[in-house]
């Protein structure tokens, strides 16, 4: 399955990279920004589901071991350890999850394995492609 994963690969190429995530593990394009995502650079990162940390920088790989089921707990793991759902977002979880499984899945095709993407709020791109490790 193509997921989205944190990578190293390009950093720099754009002021303001950063890569706090583990390397290889799975991201999500979905994020809650602050008020300030241009001073922090929330908007422009992929949060890492087992670190939280973030990262600019996602690569799309064929994870074979992965399956849409495994990719949605995962996401449902990590937006849990982060302390959602909470109050009237119980009622939305599973459409929570959904969208970032969705997204997830969308970008990756978009883009292909080996594609480095990028995202600026709801803009995506890819600034180069190399082939998948």
């Amino acid at each position: 399955m193509l997921v989205l994963v944190a990578t190293r690969d390009d950093q720099g190429r754009a002021g303001g990279d950063y890569c706090h995530a583990v390397e290889g593990e799975l991201v999500t394009p979905v994020t809650v920004e602050c008020c300030l995502p241009d001073a922090c650079g929330c908007s422009r990162g992929f949060p890492g589901l087992v670190s939280s940390q973030a990262t600019t920088t996602a690569m799309v790989v064929d994870r074979t071991a992965i399956t849409p089921s495994l990719l949605r707990q995962a996401v449902s793991d990590s937006l849990e350890r982060r302390g959602w759902p909470s109050g009237d977002e119980r009622d939305r979880f599973d459409e929570l999850v959904d969208e970032h499984v969705q997204s997830i899945v969308r970008i990756s095709r978009a883009f292909g394995e080996g594609a480095i993407v990028r995202r600026d709020g709801p803009t995506f791109w890819a600034d180069i492609e190399r082939s998948a490790a």
